[in-house]
């Protein structure tokens, strides 16, 4: 039994509470079952002067007496079948304790809260999801859409455990932050023109021939996806005259479409929601790419589950580079093109 001090009005109020070693409660629980100190060492393999010592030390835990002797051997007292009830209790919950935590740490259960920009969660991501939980059906996914200067900021608030953003660095770029980065892939603009541009005829387009077209822009890809747009367009002569923007990527083809001008289009928003009134063409020369990464916190760096969704992500990727980016076109006239 040990005491605390309060200061309450000026006065000295003490409080009793206990504290009870749950080690000693093993060798109680063994000295209640057996009803003897000698059989509960021989259990345990300890002496039985050590088993002595910490029934001694528990009762002045918690004031109570615990044992009669009877004989060779002890009978618990009432408040030592009551402690042994809740010792039972208390047993379990660790045990089950130690079960929920080998689970969640083996991928066996928990959850993985993932968040993406908005054309990475409608296309690389939900492959990705797929194969996560074919390998852990008992870990409980949660996706939510995050861009801009707070995605970042969102994942080291642990409101999420990993991450897919695009960011101005590239593959084999040293990072050193308090971050965990994986490459996840380059992912390359295309031109979408209306089909009725006369280039839409071509399978790949020289950008320096589009310097005096209207373009149109998409408000969901500033920062980093804008820089990477411009810089094409510097190289090849010209800084693009915007007529009008868009809200998100399928919107900008519709506009396309329309004949309001043409647009620059990341492959990972192409998808299948392509308008049927554009063409999609690869341009001559330098690819512009946006590069997407994985992130997660360094705290969760070993983290079973974690490990496996940035593998999944990364295959997602490699998957989706080999069978849309580098994929052929059937014919001059498919909607996307990437032969030279």
């Amino acid at each position: 039994m040990k005491n605390k001090q309060l200061v309450a009005n000026n006065r000295s109020v003490w409080l009793n509470y206990l504290v009870i070693d749950v080690r000693r409660l093993r060798a109680f629980q063994a000295v209640v079952e057996t009803g003897s100190v000698s059989a509960a060492a021989a259990l345990l393999s300890y002496s039985p002067s050590a088993v002595s010592q910490q029934m001694t030390a528990l009762e002045r835990e918690t004031g109570v007496r615990l044992f009669e002797h009877v004989g060779r051997g002890v009978r618990p007292t009432d408040a030592a079948l009551l402690l042994c009830e809740h010792t039972t209790r208390v047993f379990a919950s660790i045990q089950n304790a130690e079960d929920a935590l080998s689970a969640l740490a083996s991928g066996h259960s928990g959850r993985i809260r993932i968040g993406a920009f908005p054309t990475a969660g409608s296309s690389l991501v939900p492959t990705a999801l797929a194969a996560f939980q074919a390998v852990h059906p008992s870990v409980a996914l949660d996706l939510v859409v995050v861009e801009g200067d707070e995605a970042v900021t969102t994942l080291r608030s642990g409101s999420i455990d990993v991450l897919v953003a695009v960011e101005t660095r590239s593959r084999g770029d040293v990072v050193d932050d308090d971050l965990v980065h994986r490459h996840l892939l380059a992912d390359p603009f295309r031109v979408v023109l209306a089909r009725s541009h006369p280039l839409a005829a071509e399978r790949s387009v020289d950008l320096a021939l589009l310097a005096s077209e209207r373009w149109i822009g998409v408000s969901s890809c500033p920062g980093h996806c804008q820089l990477v747009i411009e810089a094409a367009c510097m190289r090849a002569g010209f800084r693009p005259a915007y007529a009008i923007d868009a809200d998100e990527y399928p919107t900008a083809q519709g506009f396309v479409a329309a004949g309001l001008g043409v647009a620059f289009v990341p492959m990972l928003a192409l998808g299948s929601s392509l308008h049927p009134g554009v063409a999609v063409r690869r341009l001559k020369g330098d690819q512009p790419a946006r590069q997407v990464w994985a992130m997660t916190r360094r705290a969760l760096a070993d983290n079973v589950p974690v490990l496996a969704m940035l593998a999944c992500l990364e295959t997602a990727a490699n998957e989706f580079v080999r069978d849309v980016v580098e994929a052929a076109p059937a014919s001059p006239t498919a909607p996307v093109s990437d032969s030279g």
